[in-house]
């Protein structure tokens, strides 16, 4: 009977571990899924998958976050090459309740690149929220890696998946053109008053420079796109322009009007009756971010370039431009110009596959080569990215990349 009881017990204690074993894991198994369900989810999409909510909270985070301050980071400008070129995705991050947290436009497949490169000269992760990285919002996609080249927002960033740092210039005109340039220094105010005198010469030699605002031209646009393939043969630099999706979106832009909200606005400087200089930037109202200026070369004394800077400086109020965004870098002219700057960032963001380890393996190759060959491997990886994007077959790229390392090793 004894023994009887003790089996008993034993059976006891053993359906009730049984019973607490079966709770606890019914309750691990809601958990897992519960944390699971909690982490936010990520989709590929194209742009016309993408709801008027996603359109919505995009245009609320650039609103929110100064950093999204550029033209560049507008939805219309990865609309508009979503139309342009068929690779174009956004990588869509939602929070658990389907709440937009982040949105990244890129191109291509197992290798991307930022919507619209090369021509994008800024990207970011668009997005209000301090916790999004690179990492976090690529990893699972399927994309392999994502090679940038001015991205804005280097906190987003570990440190081995940046290359090279810079920083940018910008003219900001916080409250008059005046105050602007009492806040100048001595070498913009030395700069200032030789370009004066190369304003009187060219008014003597030739005419009266004047500006002409917001031009609808279609002949000074194809001088623009004339002069500046030019200048790309003339330097040995790889032409942009030579691929056909590249024109097609700055005419797109251009076409748009002065009265979209996302733009290319074009102003010209005449000596007289003669084209001097053109500038055509992005814009979406009080921010233009100069894209593309080109000059006549035969005007190239009376300095026609910053002849047209000064005057758009000093129309600002007609524009209604706060900030004239002058790109990366502060050679040459515009040291003297900027009075905001902000660090951007190149490198790669190697996540998976084939693409992913090749990245790696570039990296390492790049850092190597640091000290021992000065920038040559950095200057070779951004031209190869300049022509990857723009040039579809491996012919092109390839023709391009060695008159590029030819250059580069006689530099």
């Amino acid at each position: 009977m004894a023994s009887h009881v003790v089996s008993s017990n034993k059976f006891a204690v053993v359906v009730n571990d049984f019973n607490s074993f079966l709770a606890f894991a019914s309750y691990a198994v809601r958990v897992g899924q519960t944390d699971k369900h909690n982490l936010p989810r990520t989709l590929l999409q194209r742009s016309s998958e993408m709801t008027e909510t996603d359109w919505a909270a995009w245009s609320v985070m650039r609103a929110q976050n100064p950093a999204l301050r550029s033209p560049y980071f507008h939805p219309d400008y990865a609309k508009i090459l979503s139309d342009i070129r068929p690779d174009v995705r956004i990588v869509c991050q939602y929070e658990e309740d389907g709440t937009p947290l982040a949105f990244l436009p890129l191109q291509g497949q197992r290798f991307t690149r930022p919507v619209g490169a090369p021509m994008s000269d800024y990207h970011g992760i668009i997005t209000r929220d301090n916790d999004v990285t690179y990492d976090s919002l690529l990893t699972g996609t399927g994309i392999g890696a994502f090679h940038y080249s001015c991205a804005t927002d280097p906190n987003r960033l570990r440190l081995p998946q940046i290359l090279s740092k810079s920083v940018t210039a910008a003219i900001e005109i916080d409250t008059s053109v005046d105050d602007w340039r009492a806040g100048r220094d001595g070498s913009y105010r030395r700069h200032l008053k030789s370009n004066r005198r190369r304003t009187r010469k060219a008014d003597e030699d030739i005419g009266t420079p004047r500006i002409e605002l917001f031009s609808r031209n279609i002949d000074v646009y194809q001088s623009l796109i004339d002069w500046k393939r030019k200048k790309f043969t003339q330097t040995g630099k790889y032409d942009v322009l030579s691929a056909d999706w590249t024109q097609s979106l700055i005419r797109s832009l251009w076409e748009r009007g002065i009265k979209a909200d996302l733009r290319c606005d074009m102003h010209a400087l005449y000596f007289g009756d003669r084209l001097a200089a053109i500038d055509l930037g992005l814009s979406d109202g009080d921010v233009f971010h100069s894209w593309m200026v080109a000059y006549d070369d035969e005007l190239s004394e009376y300095g026609p370039g910053i002849q047209l800077l000064e005057m758009l400086i000093d129309a600002s109020d007609d524009t209604g431009y706060r900030k004239i965004d002058m790109g990366e870098g502060l050679d040459g002219y515009k040291r003297h110009y900027a009075s905001a700057s902000a660090e951007v960032v190149s490198g790669f963001v190697p996540l998976s596959g084939a693409a992913g380890r090749l990245s790696r393996i570039y990296a390492a190759t790049e850092r190597w080569g640091v000290g021992r060959l000065k920038d040559a491997p950095g200057k070779l990886r951004r031209r190869y990215s300049q022509i990857a994007a723009c040039e579809d077959n491996l012919g092109g790229r390839t023709r391009h990349m060695i008159a590029a390392f030819v250059k580069t090793g006689r530099a």
